[in-house]
C-alpha cells in the first residue's frame, strides 16, 4: 500500500509542506518555527513575524466570539 503525502499550506510564507504545527488552528511550517524561535525584536523581520502572530489570535479571538479582547 502506497503512503499519502498531505501537504498543508503555511499560514505565514505560504508555502505547502508536510510537517509543521496547528497553533490555534492556523498551520505553521518547520520553517517558519524555527525563525520565530530564533527571532529577534532586532531582526528585520520582526514586524512581520509578530503581525502574523497577531492576526493568528485575531482570528482565533473572532472565532470563539469575542471582539473586545484588547
Amino acid at each position: 500500500m502506497e503512503s499519502v503525502t498531505i501537504k498543508r499550506k503555511c499560514f505565514i510564507c505560504d508555502k505547502e509542506v508536510q510537517d509543521g504545527i496547528d497553533v490555534l488552528g492556523k498551520f505553521i511550517c518547520e520553517e517558519c518555527q524555527k525563525r520565530l524561535i530564533n527571532l529577534s525584536p532586532f531582526d528585520k523581520n520582526y514586524d512581520f513575524y509578530r503581525q502574523k502572530m497577531i492576526d493568528i489570535w485575531e482570528d482565533y479571538m473572532k472565532d470563539v466570539g469575542y471582539e473586545n479582547w484588547v
